[in-house]
């Protein structure tokens, strides 16, 4: 046993290049895989701990809609508690109640003093009967602070606590937290509702189906509004959306661990195969060839597997702190779950472990001849059936595109069609390139002498015959640009449809909206003072939305309009369509209302409101179709201008502020609260910095791991192309026996690595585009391509493959001759 030890460790020290690249192969493979599994233990938890911060420890949301004329009985309250699958069951009474030194009717929950109403509405101190909280920026326009008086309907309160405003980004609602009973009188008081809750919090007990108790619940009453926690749209999207990273990417990384593993074994196996031949004719039994090949691969595989856990270890303890700090990434924390990497690691052995045994013990049963003439044939065969397996596969994928966008049941299997369609693609090619490369290659001839000389000619003529290891090196590259362009281009997009959000509330850089529902302040009072301000560039108006109805060609049309001051927001450049000075009478219509109802520009219409008064439609007169705009603030159907004196059952809104010194003209707005006290201040800069902050806090994870794999996969593709330049040394010499110079040989490896790698590159980005169009069917809407991670990986992978081969390069042409053509590296 130990002479076959000590031979195993002579064969490793003749090979220590192979073994090498065999042993980091082994460990940039266990990394990807266990960095995969552990960033989807750790997103999931990134998910669940946002959902709890949302949501806090409930699980249902036990209530009626409002137009159901229905309430939560104490008797209802009672029953639900009762159910044994409920752990804890909390009250919560909404109502709206006016403080008294804005004259503001603002949103209330009454809340009870438990652990599950603490946990959802994110407050820590006991409400009493006289006792509030109120979020920041409510106390801001109170100038109040905890312990000051807070007076709601002639009543004196005790501000205890400030909360975090309810929307962290955009226009923020103002919240005022009170004592479930209290609130629950002032239900009674303001609205006339006599009612227990106006809806319950449920924490279900552990092990439970929500599900199951949601439809126990529900019939106790037909008529009960349950809202699961899981089934929040905005949870349900994030979910999908990291169902479908998580089973993409994980797809992905499976690839590229067989690729790398398999081109960088291609070697280490042709040198065992060739060993084991050689052995065999000199007598070896079979027996002993098994110990060998048993013992060698053994050390390699554990080696590697060893050297992947302790990667992957410090890369999530030490390495993806670094690198969020580095990026400034405000992700959240990552764990090492050992027990999950271990079995990952067993597993991943196991696998790796047959795939180095079953082809050399295969090799050890047969004749040393028919091991050498296997051994030599380095082409793919059956380019015929991959044709045919090829337009199978994407006929399939078609069908499958087309069945998750026009079937009746693409809500519930589009997904699954889309992932089908995307793995399908992505197998078809992986099938067809073999194919498709030596057609490349020989194209790329004729104009690669023209440019770069004989050299490249050479080059490329010697890589054709050996498409096997060519295929693998390209479709590994490959893989990598499909892996940075589908999680560039997809959090990108993510990114950008959260900013084109921030940009619909913000149409210009500060927006000022009233706290007030029934505020007494005067557009154009407001306007003017807000337009003196120095730092103030311009200002517009735009009023709540009241009801007309509109007669056209004797049907009665509802329409949602706004008063507006439409001179100003023409100057602002929010309407386009109108080019000149509007009439009093000018109604400005959406592209949608106007396609809707068949209006045109030009076209005169007769408008008529409803007045409480009289209890019927009055008519306005008529207005003439001034315009038709594509986009309208707020989806107003229609905009009238303040002037025209008829229109006018609408308040106050919102101002719309446009400054080149945003902080200045802040301030400035902050100035005049004194004279305007309910105004609400918000400015598209500070929103952008705050959505940003927090699409890192919840991406942050994907980012980084993203990047690990990328880096990961670009180390393991160097090394698969220095173990194949390293296998061809005796070609080099032959070559310089023919005259070839230490230069020639250089720009010769040069030639063939940065041809690998321009295809691969090339192909991956096509690929990873088309595949993550085929993905965004799942939620259609506009694909933002990240160009400049893209051209970074390009230039990155481009830059440190010339710096490395040029120096590979010198070292193979500057090498002895004879040493080289005697010496068995293959």
């Amino acid at each position: 046993m130990k002479s076959l030890k000590g031979l195993a460790l002579r064969l490793f020290r003749a090979n220590k290049f192979i073994v090498f690249s065999s042993i980091l192969s082994i460990a940039i493979a266990s990394m990807l895989a266990l960095s995969m599994v552990l960033f989807s233990f750790n997103a999931q938890s990134t998910l669940k701990a946002e959902l709890r911060q949302m949501y806090g420890d409930m699980d249902l949301s036990v209530g009626f809609n409002i137009n159901q004329n229905k309430v939560v009985s104490p008797s209802l309250t009672e029953q639900i508690s009762k159910n044994k699958k409920v752990e804890q069951l909390s009250r919560v009474s909404v109502t709206h109640v006016t403080v008294d030194e804005i004259n503001s009717s603002i949103y209330t929950a009454g809340v009870e003093n438990s652990d599950l109403a603490k946990s959802r509405y994110h407050f820590k101190h006991f409400l009493d009967h006289n006792s509030v909280a109120i979020n920041k920026g409510l106390a801001k326009t109170l100038h109040a602070k905890v312990g000051d008086k807070v007076s709601i309907q002639g009543h004196s309160f005790t501000l205890v606590e400030l909360i975090n405003d309810l929307d962290s980004t955009g226009i923020a609602p103002d919240m005022i937290l009170m004592n479930q009973k209290t609130a629950k009188e002032y239900n009674r008081l303001n609205d006339h509702v006599h009612a227990d809750a106006t809806y319950l919090l449920i924490k279900a007990t552990k092990e439970t189906n929500v599900l199951t108790l949601s439809n126990e619940i529900k019939s106790y009453d037909k008529d009960l509004r349950i809202d699961i926690t899981e089934q929040d749209p905005f949870v349900k999207s994030n979910l999908q959306s990291l169902q479908v990273f998580v089973i993409v990417l994980s797809f992905l990384v499976l690839i590229v661990t067989s690729l790398l593993i398999i081109s960088n074994f291609e070697l280490l196996l042709y040198k065992m195969k060739n060993q084991f031949a050689i052995m065999r004719s000199l007598g070896a039994t079979t027996k002993q060839i098994s110990q060998l090949i048993f013992t060698q691969s053994i050390i390699i595989n554990f080696s590697g597997i060893c050297i992947g856990l302790l990667g992957t270890f410090l890369s999530q303890k030490y390495v993806y702190a670094w690198m969020g700090k580095f990026f400034k990434i405000s992700s959240s924390p990552t764990q090492f779950h050992l027990g999950i990497a271990l079995i990952i690691s067993l597993c991943s052995f196991i696998i790796i472990q047959l795939f180095l045994l079953i082809p050399s013990y295969r090799s050890a049963k047969i004749l040393p001849l028919k091991v050498m003439q296997k051994n030599e044939r380095l082409d793919f065969g059956y380019s015929k059936a991959r044709v045919i397996l090829f337009k199978i596969l994407i006929g399939v994928s078609l069908f499958l595109i087309i069945a998750s966008q026009v079937l009746p049941t693409r809500g519930e299997y589009g997904v699954f069609f889309l992932l089908s369609a995307a793995v399908l693609v992505l197998l078809a090619f992986f099938i067809i390139f073999p194919v498709w490369l030596p057609k490349i290659l020989e194209g790329l001839l004729p104009f690669g002498q023209k440019i770069f000389g004989r050299e490249y000619y050479i080059a490329i003529k010697n890589l054709i015959p050996q498409i096997k290891k060519n295929t693998l090196i390209v479709l590994t590259i490959s893989s990598l640009m499909i892996i940075a362009v589908f999680g560039s281009v997809t959090l990108r997009t993510i990114q950008v449809n959260e900013q084109e959000r921030l940009k619909n509330d913000f149409r210009t850089p500060i927006v000022v909206n009233t706290r007030l529902s029934n505020t007494k302040i005067d557009s154009r009072e407001l306007t003017n003072v807000v337009e003196k301000l120095p730092d103030v560039k311009s200002v517009s108006n735009f009023s709540t939305q009241g009801l007309a109805e509109l007669q056209v060609k004797g049907k009665h049309i509802d329409m949602d309009y706004a008063v507006v001051d439409l001179q100003r927001l023409q100057a602002q450049g929010l309407m386009s369509q109108l080019k000149k000075k509007p009439a009093d009478n000018s109604l400005i219509i959406s592209e949608r209302f106007a396609k809707q109802n068949d209006l045109k520009v030009g076209q005169n219409v007769q408008v008529g409101e409803f007045s409480n008064a009289t209890q019927a439609v009055e008519p306005k007169g008529s207005y003439k179709v001034t315009a038709i705009e594509k986009k309208m603030i707020d989806s107003a159907d229609a905009y009238v201008d303040w002037n025209n004196g008829r229109l006018m059952a609408v308040d106050f809104y919102s101002l719309y502020v446009d400054s080149a010194h945003i902080k200045d003209a802040v301030n400035e707005l902050e100035g005049i609260k004194s004279q305007f006290p309910e105004i609400k201040i918000s400015n598209y800069e500070q929103s952008v910095k705050q959505a940003t902050s927090m699409f890192y806090q919840r991406w942050g994870i994907f980012i980084v791991v993203i990047a690990t794999l990328v880096v990961c996969t670009m180390v393991g593709v160097f090394n698969s192309l220095a173990n194949n330049i390293y296998s061809k040394r005796k070609e080099y010499a032959v070559l310089r026996t023919m005259g070839v110079k230490p230069k020639g040989i250089r720009n010769i490896v040069l030639s063939q690595v940065t041809t690998y790698i321009i295809i691969g590159l090339v192909i991956g980005v096509i690929l990873g585009i088309v595949l993550t169009y085929i993905l965004l069917l799942v939620d259609p809407g506009k694909l933002i391509i990240d160009y400049r991670v893209i051209a970074a990986i390009i230039v990155t992978m481009i830059t440190c493959s010339t710096v490395l081969f040029t120096y590979l390069g010198n070292k193979i042409g500057n090498q002895n001759i004879s040493l080289e053509l005697t010496n068995d590296n293959k």
